[in-house]
């Protein structure tokens, strides 16, 4: 097999551990915010959520069913004041964002069948951080990101 059969075959359909397709395959792919959401984010709040578990934090996972436009991973403490209670920590939401292309001033020049942009915002409760192409984030940058701006809550 020649080496550019190889690599694209490993390009297009090689497959992780978890039988996904991998961050290589995905990247390239024309994804939807569904698929991104369901392929990448997920995924990647899963591994969190059990590493954040084993260092005693209650950890939830929020995903808006049935649509897949956002989901959250949120953090919990237990309350000072009553250790029955707990109290949201930290709340990371990537949530997905789809609009049309700026249109021209003249709409006599507008290309009717313009193609559709599909973002990914990362959210905080103080607000949105950085907006992306669902292409450029993969699991890993999702856990780069999140574990960056635990770190600065915690710290602060």
């Amino acid at each position: 097999m020649s080496e550019l059969k190889k690599k694209l075959n490993n390009i297009l359909k090689s497959e992780d551990e978890e039988g996904t397709p991998s961050d290589v395959y995905l990247k390239f792919a024309r994804m939807n915010i569904r698929d991104f959401i369901k392929n990448v984010v997920l995924p990647s709040y899963h591994e969190l959520k059990t590493e954040l578990e084993e260092h005693g934090k209650d950890v939830v996972i929020d995903v808006d069913e049935p649509n897949l436009n956002y989901a959250s991973i949120i953090v919990y403490t237990p309350s000072q004041t009553n250790p029955n209670e707990e109290i949201e920590e930290f709340c990371f939401r990537i949530r997905g964002k789809t609009y049309q292309k700026m249109q021209f001033a003249f709409p006599q020049h507008a290309e009717e069948d313009q193609p559709r942009v599909q973002k990914a915002e990362i959210v905080l409760r103080t607000g949105t951080l950085k907006e992306y192409d669902i292409e450029e984030l993969t699991k890993k940058e999702i856990i780069y990101r999140f574990l960056g701006e635990y770190e600065k809550w915690i710290k602060y």
